[in-house]
């Protein structure tokens, strides 16, 4: 896979006023990407410019439309064409944002193709087993594949205390938030002999654009399904972001701020563990029983 990334900036300047003084202050730069399949499209999403291939191999991955490296033939990565007919002399014949292609290879687009198949017979199954959009077999829908995800394996203190050191890990690598302070981030952290390694940290506009970002690079490093790991994200932890972990095997999601619900559903069913509100001397862990056992009592 050869992309030619462009090379857009994902900050600039502008012009503020300050109790009435004026000055300058640094912005993130929001643009829409759009993930084509074949020349098809598929999503147009809005995120942050940069890893502009990892974010399509990312989502094109939790989508279930890929699942290896072997199933990309090549990656093409171009400016997105103005829609006027006619351009006066000079001007720049693209429009802000981009364009990403992935050509999948023969084998790619006959997996594609059943996997397609199969989903449908799926949802098929599903909506005449189950009652519209209430209960397991509804949530099960939600994510496309599930790996077995094999557990950390480590003390619950130890384990804790880890997470707990993770946003400060991530400082470092997220200079448009110290520039702007309007991305999120998401970090992959390897966990060997108890300790923490950063793999990959991507900061985008869009929280689950960061998480695609990250997966994506794993894939292309063949680093799939990532046993081992910890995801740690800068923002709030939606269904989004644990779906995505999800199908890439992650055992544990440790978000600064707070869960959603069905953030937390997904994440038992598939049998990750959820810590949120990190930070140097806190985290909270949500464990399954306790979820239920609020239900079933009534209280909130």
């Amino acid at each position: 896979m050869k992309p030619a990334e462009p090379g857009t900036p994902a900050e600039r300047g502008a012009l503020v006023e300050r109790s009435g003084a004026p000055g300058r202050d640094v912005v993130a730069v929001e643009e829409p990407l759009e993930i084509r399949v074949d020349g098809e499209s598929v999503v147009v999403t809005m995120r942050s410019p940069g890893a502009e291939r990892d974010l399509a191999l990312g989502y094109l991955y939790a989508e279930g439309l890929i699942e290896e490296t072997a199933d990309v033939e090549n990656v093409i990565v171009d400016g997105a064409p103005r829609p006027d007919a006619v351009l006066p002399p000079g001007a720049d014949p693209t429009v802000p944002g981009s364009i990403v292609d992935v050509r999948l290879s023969a084998s790619g687009r006959r997996a594609a193709s059943r996997r397609v198949e199969t989903r449908k017979r799926e949802r098929a199954f599903r909506v005449t087993s189950a009652c519209g959009v209430c209960g397991k077999p509804s949530l099960e829908d939600l994510w496309v594949r599930l790996p077995a995800i094999r557990p950390l394996g480590l003390d619950p203190d130890h384990e804790r205390l880890l997470v707990q050191r993770l946003p400060a890990a991530m400082q470092e690598g997220q200079p448009l938030f110290s520039d702007t302070g309007g991305v999120h981030a998401a970090a992959l952290f390897e966990v060997a002999g108890g300790q923490p390694r950063l793999l990959w940290l991507r900061e985008d506009i869009g929280r689950h654009n960061a998480a695609d970002k990250v997966i994506g690079r794993a894939l292309r490093a063949k680093r799939l399904p990532l046993d081992g790991t910890i995801l740690a994200v800068s923002g709030r932890l939606g269904f989004e972001i644990v779906q995505k972990a999800a199908v890439a095997g992650i055992p544990v999601i440790a978000a600064v701020g707070a869960p959603s619900s069905l953030a937390l559903d997904i994440a038992h069913l598939a049998g990750i563990r959820v810590y949120a509100f990190v930070a140097a001397d806190r985290s909270n862990f949500y464990p399954e029983a306790a979820i239920e056992a609020r239900r079933l009592d009534g209280s909130d």
